[in-house]
């Protein structure tokens, strides 16, 4: 499926952001020097207010569909197997099978959208009665994903174990309003 699908949006507007787009040029700049310039064929423009709108289009096209699959975690009728922070995606699946689907479907997804996962930055981590089990790797676009003791999601250390357990110890209250 395409993004084309998904929405529905006028051509002239478009066209318009694909040209916009197609023209990203940018310069490192390192204390008083500048670097050439160098063309940019991905990603969204830094500092732009469409960034979060445009990156938000991409991301429901992974909520969508991940909720269709009727794996992950809910709570009654609510779907919070998917939780999204601008690039950051946090997946919840009851089961390492309903994980792997989801997984699966994240790579498809990608794929269709000419977008990557890198999956060295990608963890697994698991809570609950099996937590102490051996449990095998997960894969994302072809690549292992590692389970792991413990993660950091946004800034929070979530620990593996027989319930969720997050580490304070480790969060920097320097930043702290």
């Amino acid at each position: 499926m395409t993004l084309c699908i998904v929405l529905v949006f006028h051509v002239i507007i478009v066209d318009v952001l694909c040209n916009w787009y197609s023209k990203l040029y940018y310069a490192v700049r390192w204390n008083s020097a500048l670097s050439a310039q160098f063309a940019v064929f991905s990603g969204v423009r830094q500092g732009s207010c469409l960034s979060p709108a445009i990156s938000n289009v991409f991301m429901n096209v992974f909520i969508k569909q991940l909720k269709q699959l009727g794996v992950g975690c809910y709570i009654s009728s609510l779907f919070l197997g998917c939780i999204l922070y601008a690039d950051d995606i946090l997946l919840l699946s009851p089961s390492v099978i309903g994980l792997q689907t989801m997984l699966d479907k994240c790579s498809e997804i990608a794929k269709s959208l000419s977008l990557e996962f890198n999956a060295e930055k990608s963890h697994c981590i698991i809570t609950g009665k099996k937590s102490a089990s051996d449990v095998s790797l997960m894969n994302l676009c072809g690549n292992p994903v590692e389970w792991c003791e413990s993660i950091k999601y946004l800034g929070v250390h979530l620990q593996r174990g027989s319930s969720i357990k997050f580490d304070m110890l480790r969060y920097d209250f320097g930043h702290l309003y």
